[in-house]
């Protein structure tokens, strides 16, 4: 596993800049998706309420990058004077490992990928090209499978994934509270990486 993460902090797309955030992103966080209910309503974390929830999430990225296995980025749109329209990471802890242990509750070489996109940028492919790039990120690193827990009634989320290679994984299949969601079973989606897999297919419609 590669420990050296700096040169990973700044990555590109075709259409988008993924970087590590930092404090000077807050305002720019803020106005975009971690605001919207409809963005969050499904993610592991509640509505910004205010900039200092933004700047304790970016601390909390710093944290993250400073693991072995944390990779979190803003995405950043290109047409659009670099404006953020979303997010995307792999984590290599568990769901809820922060508040019970700092040993990662994932097997070893596995990392849980997330994205997420500003509503008014959905259905344009974003959050597809995201997951593309996690997945080029993940068996550069030498990551040998991706989970991803969502909810049932996440349907783009999961059509994304089943765009990127991913299947049904009874293995990573978990209960936990979502914020804004009473605790329900979530589907678990699976992509093992080797470099005899295929790349995804990659469409421009989530």
């Amino acid at each position: 596993m590669i420990t050296d993460k700096k040169r990973f902090e700044q990555l590109h797309t075709e259409r988008l800049l993924l970087r590590r955030p930092t404090v000077e992103d807050a305002n720019a966080i803020f106005s975009s998706y971690p605001t919207q209910k409809e963005v969050t309503k499904y993610l592991l974390f509640p509505p910004h309420e205010s900039i200092h929830d933004t700047l304790n999430f970016i601390q909390w990225s710093d944290e993250q990058w400073k693991k072995k296995g944390g990779y979190n980025f803003i995405l950043c749109s290109k047409a659009d004077e670099g404006r953020v329209i979303g997010g995307v990471g792999l984590s290599l802890e568990g769901l809820d490992d922060e508040h019970e242990s700092e040993e990662p509750k994932l097997p070893a070489g596995v990392a849980r990928v997330s994205y997420y996109i500003v509503k008014e940028q959905w259905r344009k492919g974003y959050a597809t090209e995201a997951c593309k790039k996690m997945i080029e990120l993940a068996i550069e690193v030498g990551i040998t499978k991706l989970v991803a827990p969502v909810h049932p009634d996440n349907l783009a989320s999961i059509r994304v994934l089943e765009k990127c290679g991913f299947q049904e994984d009874a293995m990573v299949c978990e209960m936990l509270v979502l914020p804004n969601l009473r605790k329900e079973n979530l589907v678990g989606f699976g992509r093992s990486l080797s470099l005899s897999d295929p790349p995804p297919t990659l469409t421009w419609e989530d």
